[in-house]
């Protein structure tokens, strides 16, 4: 069955998760299981710890913030996957320097002081907005940016960089770049659509019709077990599923699963785009907590395409997708059909 067995590469001595608790590294630490590796999960919470321990993992404390809690994680790993992150819709970098690049930072020198020989990073195909030139055709070879409308894809930029810049003879750096990691109940992104469907507050941009790449879970899980033996050090590889589909197309199928219908209400480009701006202004003056419904970030996510080519990671990492987007859709279907017994 596709994602049944998402890990094929071979035991590579013990291997660190950080962000074990969060919705990819839940994923991730039962597939390296049972394919055989021996996982050790960092975690921050009693609760985290017991979930790692009853998927087969050496639950370990630690704080990618707390330099002191990660020498005792890293200690006597060959692998670190360093799936820890902060994310969010604010335009402001500011909140999430702390996790997302100064951890990322404490995190290389734990591994680099124990002599880890594979450093793993999940970085985002988020990277790339902000980019002077449309994002379709777009590859590894294309500069990252740090946008303005997302204060997350620009930590990750910086983050990213960090992580190429320490590969080195000593341990070899690989950075794996998701688009959109859906397939989950616990989808983030997914549960504010649906919140927002269920509330009446759901408007496409442009009706929709950009074209994106997107990752399922199975296949992001897949491609970093590849990772841990294959791919060029220093380098960053970017995993989508196959093909491109439709803003509206992809919405439709996710909210198909929870028993919802896309709505058909859509506000042109331009208007969303000032609207986010006013929330914004609105959201900072008034520190509301959260984000605005509409955000800078969606905005720039929904105005145009995102086209990006996987094939370095087709070629280097030996990727193939392992699910399809249609098989995607039914499984998550059946995952929430006991929530929506009427699907």
């Amino acid at each position: 069955m596709p994602g049944s067995h998402p890990n094929p590469s071979r035991p590579a001595g013990r291997v660190l998760v950080t962000g074990a608790s969060g919705t990819i590294g839940r994923r991730l630490v039962p597939a390296l299981v049972a394919a055989g590796h021996q996982v050790r999960a960092m975690t921050r919470s009693d609760a985290a710890a017991q979930t790692a321990a009853a998927a087969g993992a050496e639950p370990l404390c630690g704080d990618v913030t707390d330099p002191a809690s990660l020498s005792a994680a890293v200690r006597g790993c060959q692998v670190v996957i360093h799936a820890a992150g902060r994310m969010g819709a604010s335009p402001s970098v500011k909140p999430f320097l702390p996790v997302n690049v100064t951890g990322t930072r404490n995190m290389l020198a734990a591994a680099a002081d124990a002599h880890v020989r594979r450093f793993i990073y999940l970085g985002a195909a988020m990277s790339l907005l902000g980019s002077p030139r449309p994002i379709t055709g777009a590859d590894e070879t294309w500069p990252l940016q740090q946008p303005r409308c997302s204060g997350y894809a620009a930590s990750k930029t910086r983050a990213d960089h960090a992580v190429q810049v320490a590969n080195g003879p000593q341990m070899a750096t690989v950075v794996i770049r998701p688009g959109w990691v859906w397939g989950t109940a616990d989808d983030p992104s997914a549960a504010s659509i649906v919140q927002a469907v269920r509330a009446g507050q759901m408007r496409l941009i442009d009706g929709g019709r950009r074209r994106i790449v997107a990752t399922h879970i199975d296949n992001l899980i897949h491609a970093v077990g590849l990772a841990i033996d294959h791919g060029v050090g220093g380098r960053g590889y970017y995993i989508f599923d196959d093909g491109s589909t439709t803003i509206r197309d992809f919405l439709t199928g996710l909210l198909q699963a929870h028993g919802l219908t896309l709505p058909e209400a859509s506000i042109p480009g331009p208007a969303a785009a000032g609207l986010a701006r006013a929330l914004d202004i609105g959201w900072r003056i008034t520190r509301r907590p959260g984000d605005p419904p509409i955000t800078r970030m969606i905005v720039e996510l929904n105005r145009h395409p995102f086209l990006i080519s996987d094939a370095r990671a087709r070629r280097e990492l030996r990727y193939q997708p392992v699910i399809t987007r249609q098989q995607g859709i039914q499984r998550l279907r059946a995952t929430m059909q006991p929530a929506n017994p009427g699907v």
